[in-house]
């Protein structure tokens, strides 16, 4: 039987992208370590980094780490969208597995989930769904320290602009959206232990303006954020007007003053190369370091050939290869220091 999951607190993630959560014990990290790795759930190598092989080669990233985030699928035994990927190669990749392991070299677990999706617009169903995702985390010496609900609003709430033609979502208002994303969070009570949980929405495709009245929202609801991360992609502006350094520092103001950390996901846009993916990714770094400096935390994160995920994904080793994800990171965090 697997251990019982604590209950989801605090969980969002905007679609700018944006996350939320505070990070909680085990596995707390000094302030210095703000990084946080999300490789693609379907690249090649992913359960390689977790042998005694694959450690070796990405070693100094993995001690700038705060956290290494999963995303959902990859933690179930069978996923088509995973590529070789699967439970049972993270927990085979060592004796003690791949959760248990992370957790002793002090790096936190995090986990990207749906709290509102177009396919299951109830909250509470998508809570229970992540609960028994993690279950083998627990079971196997892991803990899940945050989860970062996967842009509830943008799935939510009516489709726009040339958007209408390319996805059905769930037409709800605002608030109607803050009441799904509360039942997400109350999905397991009562808890054993607790998670923070925080949020991801996208910039500009959502203004600094929405964004706002969307954590308004779910604060009314009784969902408090820990932390919000945005997901910035300033090739979807929606309007000419946009100053992504004025809303940046904006946004860091409002947060703050509610006490809910800032982090920043900071991926590549060129997914036919890897060089490409990797300028885009670290010009992106520089724009968000000359705006507000350094966030809570930023999450470099896999980029594929297309926004929707598929395609090649990017290697994540070795550390020394310009192009995989561990370079980024090694690279990336010194942009921030």
């Amino acid at each position: 039987m697997y251990k019982k999951v604590p209950q989801l607190l605090g969980i969002l993630v905007f679609a700018a992208s944006v996350a939320c959560g505070r990070p909680t014990s085990p596995s707390a990290t000094t302030a210095d370590r703000f990084a946080i790795m999300a490789p693609a759930s379907a690249s090649a190598d992913l359960a390689t980094m977790f042998t005694e092989a694959g450690a070796a080669d990405w070693a100094d990233a993995r001690s700038k780490l705060r956290g290494f985030q999963f995303y959902q699928q990859s933690l179930r035994s069978f996923c088509t969208t995973c590529g070789p990927n699967n439970l049972s190669r993270f927990l085979d990749a060592r004796p003690s597995g791949a959760f248990a392991w992370l957790a002793a070299q002090g790096i936190q677990i995090g986990v990207e989930a749906g709290a509102v999706k177009e396919h299951t617009c109830d909250g509470r169903e998508l809570g229970r769904v992540v609960i028994d995702d993690m279950q083998p985390v627990y079971s196997t010496g892991g803990h899940v320290t945050f989860i970062a609900m996967d842009e509830p609003f943008t799935a939510a709430l009516p489709v726009r602009g040339a958007d209408a033609a390319a996805m059905s979502r769930c037409d709800f208002s605002i608030d109607e959206t803050g009441v799904q994303v509360k039942a997400f969070v109350d999905a397991r009570k009562p808890p054993p232990r607790a998670s923070g949980s925080g949020r991801r929405e996208p910039y500009p495709f959502f203004t600094v303006d929405e964004i706002m009245l969307f954590i308004v929202a779910m604060d009314n609801a009784g969902v408090q954020l820990p932390f919000f991360r945005l997901d910035l992609d300033l090739r979807h502006r929606r309007n000419e007007d946009t100053n992504s350094t004025a809303d940046l520092k904006r946004l860091r103001d409002f947060l703050s003053n509610r006490r809910i950390d800032f982090e920043v996901i900071v991926t590549g846009y060129d997914g036919k190369t890897d060089a490409g993916a990797v300028a885009s990714a670290m010009a992106l770094a520089y724009e968000v370091q000359g705006a507000i400096g350094r966030p809570h935390a930023v999450s470099f994160q896999d980029w594929s050939s297309d926004r929707s995920g598929t395609g090649t994904s990017a290697v994540n080793l070795p550390e020394r290869q310009v192009g995989s994800l561990a370079w980024l990171v090694n690279n990336g965090v010194d942009v921030f220091r």
